[in-house]
């Protein structure tokens, strides 16, 4: 196996393998040479990836995405891209590469790794965000405000990329993306393990108010154990609970719940959808399960899916899914949702994704083409 992509594997598998870096299938890693590039696949998972796991394309091939002129349709656009970057495929099977492939090209530098930590979206997802990311990164590092993904984002990243090189005669390391995660570059896995090891101490250094202690444990409740009769369509689904002190700090009441609602990030939506739904509480077990199928009800109509993430007034959140893998999926996510809530105070607060972020994430068909293999 080429050296260079036994190294890409490797870096791919240390973040993979860190919950404070990679939640779920998020991230992206690539190597570049000369000629090609290897990008990972999108679905495939960076904690497990393995040779296969990595699409090699064409550089020559790719350099059309940059200079043609696609629709003005949003969804015919990201289909014309696509199917570009499918023909600069050279690499066998049937695996799609990363929808970030185009912007990991553009990045002038050997080894790129995406990655969504959990302290860095803190600071990424808060109302402060480009303002102290200048005073601990200087303009050197790219921040970039939230821009739909897919094309519209890999031309605003080219501009900048373009911009910062002019200016400082050298291309950026480090690009951060407002609501999204942050992308590290450099011709050596040393040095790209330096600069994220330099942006999480950095990071650290404003945090005032830590997490609360790690306490989780499962949390039982009459609406899991009738998940499958609050809702035609819940069928077959599984439910798992979960309870901490960091999750009572949201659940209190539904203004504390206020504060983790709604999704941060596109992979947020991936895995949980947008919306969060809070049930209160009720000692009465039959009291509790209606108010539970109303609540459900309601959000249906309000928003036209099943909810996936059930807060519980006090209690605990319920994880809704299709299977047992998609269940802990949500969960996790969620979890890490909370997490970046309860730390962005330490930057001004939470900046939620806003409704024409969402509606583009959930019309998107390669997030829905993450969504099924996320399940599978």
């Amino acid at each position: 196996m080429n050296h260079n992509l036994t190294q890409l594997i490797d870096v791919s598998t240390l973040y993979g393998k860190d919950k404070t870096f990679v939640i779920a299938g998020g991230g992206n890693t690539s190597f570049k040479d000369e000629s090609h590039i290897w990008v990972k696949a999108s679905g495939v998972a960076l904690e497990t990836i393995d040779e296969n796991g990595f699409v090699c394309l064409s550089r020559a091939k790719l350099k059309i995405v940059s200079s043609k002129t696609y629709s003005g349709d949003a969804t015919e656009r990201e289909a014309e891209v696509k199917a570009d970057l499918a023909h600069a495929i050279v690499s066998a099977g049937n695996n799609r590469p990363s929808v970030e492939t185009s912007m990991h090209e553009i990045i002038d530098y050997q080894f790129v790794v995406h990655t969504h930590p959990t302290l860095v979206n803190a600071l990424m997802c808060s109302t402060n965000a480009e303002r102290i990311c200048f005073e601990l990164f200087g303009d050197q590092s790219l921040f970039i405000p939230y821009t739909d993904p897919g094309y519209i984002l890999f031309k605003k990243v080219e501009t900048e990329i373009a911009r910062s090189t002019s200016k400082f005669g050298k291309a950026p390391q480090i690009i951060f993306l407002e609501n999204h995660g942050v992308f590290v570059a450099a011709d050596s896995i040393p040095v790209i393990n330096e600069i994220y090891f330099s942006i999480i101490e950095k990071i650290k250094s404003k945090i005032s108010q830590a997490l609360p202690k790690d306490d989780l444990k499962p949390f039982e409740s009459p609406i899991i154990d009738n998940i499958q009769q609050l809702h035609p369509e819940f069928g077959t689904f599984a439910a798992k609970g979960i309870e901490s002190s960091l999750i009572h700090q949201f659940t209190t009441n539904r203004k504390s719940f206020l504060k983790a609602d709604t999704a941060f990030t596109p992979d947020d939506i991936v895995y949980c959808k947008a919306h969060y739904l809070f049930i209160p509480a009720y000692q009465n077990e039959k009291d509790q399960i209606e108010s539970a199928r109303a609540k459900i009800a309601g959000y249906v109509n309000s928003y036209g899916y099943l909810p996936k993430v059930l807060a519980v007034e006090g209690q605990g959140i319920i994880a809704v899914e299709e299977n047992l893998k998609s269940v802990l999926n949500v969960l996790e996510v969620y979890s890490n949702i909370l997490k970046i809530s309860y730390l962005s105070d330490n930057f001004g607060g939470p900046k939620f994704m806003t409704k024409d972020q969402i509606e583009f994430i959930d019309n998107w068909e390669v997030e829905n083409y993450r969504r099924k293999l996320a399940k599978s």
